[in-house]
């Protein structure tokens, strides 16, 4: 008898409301590290510092857009997807460095905010900069180039 009561026990604790379960909407990006191999739109420090890319669609058309544009590029990954959240990772050609670049879409005032950060070492040379230039300029022209140059 006490066996079959405290197998009834357990389940009872185990069961949820899935209803009652919500998902928390991120708002923030991280912040970078003190390292130069990073870049963000919600940065503090200027040198770090980009602006966000504007859209004029509805926030989702413009997240299709976007991830049609990141398909054009080569060794990128798409690695998690939410509602108004994307995480890619590009892989360097010379050495197989990993940067990640996330996505958030700011559907009240319609802008793209970004983070683009090298998973390894010190310094980039200035590639997540310009990586995110080009997704800039290309997303703003709707010019997608297949297989950019960084």
């Amino acid at each position: 008898m006490k066996f079959t009561i405290t197998i009834f026990f357990f389940f009872l604790i185990g069961q949820t409301n899935n209803s009652s379960i919500v998902m928390e909407e991120k708002t923030e990006l991280a912040p970078c590290p003190s390292s130069p191999n990073c870049v963000s739109t919600q940065e503090k420090r200027r040198r770090k510092r980009m602006q966000p890319i504007p859209f004029f669609q509805e926030p989702i058309a413009a997240k299709v857009r976007l991830k049609n544009l990141m398909t054009t590029y080569s060794r990128v990954t798409l690695i998690e997807e939410k509602e108004y959240y994307l995480h890619y990772e590009f892989k360097t050609k010379l050495g197989k460095f990993i940067d990640d670049v996330e996505f958030l879409f700011d559907k009240k005032t319609k802008q793209i905010h970004f983070r683009s950060a090298s998973r390894k070492g010190w310094g980039d040379f200035g590639k997540n900069k310009r990586r995110m230039k080009k997704i800039r300029k290309d997303f703003k022209n709707n010019t997608f180039t297949v297989n950019p140059k960084f």
